[in-house]
């Protein structure tokens, strides 16, 4: 009787296990989106640096990208052990083992799962319920005019082409970073930290090493140049091509996740802003350049709509050279869509697309807008000039 009842009671717990475990997988996936903005505040600013602190520490001593490393070794040990699995399981089913074998495949799945959600809720997606970082600014919000959207331009088309003038070239005309990649980003994580302090965002002062990704040609198909890896608190760069136009902006931008902004958008602000703060002329050019374009083609539609004239910034010989670098960032990605559709010919899958779709169903199961969220508003940098360059420059 006794061996009756602890059998009884072991289907019982394996039971509730099966039940339970889940459910707790499930509200450790979702449970970001009911997060008080209050509360989220509370860890990001509080909590966040310390829970990050000791994996960032431990990557301060790779120089090479550990997620690159455990991706790689980590396809071929899958395969094996998913043949072990089921050679176990054919030599359970023939031994009447296997409903034990598949509860415990089962269980040890979902606690991993559970434990790898609890980790990504605590170092990333609680991070995506903070406060944007547009309130921290503290943004003017009066009505915007033609005129406001025209001075901004003028800003970032000044700070754009002064900041082009101090930067080599290669024998194509095309400009290149001033520093090796180390020594970038470094600076990149010291200058999205004196960027918050001045305008007192509360973004981790943890000192991130940024990584570059060694198969980063391949990792181009997906038009991805950086991502953050918030299991092990690891920023991945793509450095097959640095273009300058955008690898300081790349470069800040994972820093901030790093940091503690999980929004696109809100990382795409602190980064782009930062760049334009920067002693480096490499790193304001791309600043600028990216409020530049971002601002230009907004301010002829609004030209066209009101009968107003744009200021021809784009026609002017300083333009020359930012053409130069422009187009050489697009002869690149040209390139690399090329070879993109050689595989889709010859598999029938399009990496680009693919990559896109699983980032824009991501993005969207923690409340962002999608791949859409990648895009600042014009406002924001409008804005922000009003706010903190045109009104400074007043007093």
């Amino acid at each position: 009787m006794k061996i009756e009842s602890k059998i009884k009671r072991r289907t019982a717990l394996h039971i509730i296990t099966v039940l339970i475990l889940p459910v707790l997988c499930i509200a450790a996936i979702i449970c970001n989106a009911f997060i008080p903005r209050d509360a989220a505040d509370y860890y990001c600013t509080n909590i966040f640096p310390y829970i990050s602190a000791p994996m960032q520490s431990i990557n301060m001593f790779f120089q090479y990208s550990l997620t690159e490393n455990i991706i790689i070794c980590f396809v071929p040990l899958f395969a094996i052990g998913l043949i072990v699995w089921i050679v176990i399981l054919i030599r359970k089913l023939l031994s009447r083992g296997a409903v034990s074998y598949l509860y415990k495949s089962f269980r040890n799945l979902l606690i991993l799962v559970l434990i790898g959600a609890i980790s990504f809720q605590a170092m990333h997606g609680i991070n995506y319920r903070r406060t944007h970082v547009t309130e921290a600014l503290k943004l003017s919000e009066e009505e915007l005019t033609f005129e406001d959207y025209c001075n901004a331009l003028r800003w970032a088309y000044t700070g754009m082409t002064e900041a082009r003038k101090r930067l080599g070239e290669d024998y194509n005309g095309v400009a290149h970073m001033k520093e090796s990649f180390e020594n970038s980003a470094s600076y990149a994580s010291s200058l999205v930290n004196a960027f918050s302090k001045q305008y007192e965002i509360p973004l981790s002062q943890n000192y991130v090493r940024a990584k570059p990704v060694s198969m980063s040609h391949y990792w181009s198909y997906t038009h991805i140049v950086g991502m953050y890896d918030p299991f092990l608190a690891e920023v991945n760069i793509n450095t097959d091509y640095m273009s300058i136009n955008e690898y300081p902006i790349t470069l800040c931008h994972e820093l901030c996740h790093a940091k503690g902004y999980a929004s696109e958008t809100d990382c795409n602000t602190l980064a782009t802003l930062a760049c334009c703060s920067s002693e480096r002329a490499d790193f304001r050019y791309a600043g600028y350049y990216e409020i530049f374009w971002n601002l230009y083609y907004v301010t002829e539609e609004i030209a066209e709509a009101t009968g107003e004239v744009v200021p021809q910034f784009a026609s002017t010989s300083e333009m020359e050279p930012v053409f130069r670098d422009m187009l050489a960032s697009i002869e690149y990605w040209n390139q690399i869509d090329d070879e993109v559709e050689r595989i889709k010919k010859m598999l029938g899958i399009d990496i680009t697309e693919a990559s896109d779709a699983v980032n824009d169903t991501f993005l969207k199961s923690n409340g962002e807008s999608g791949v859409a969220s990648y895009h600042v508003p014009d406002s924001v940098y409008v804005r922000f000039y009003l706010t903190h360059i045109e009104g400074v420059q007043d007093v």
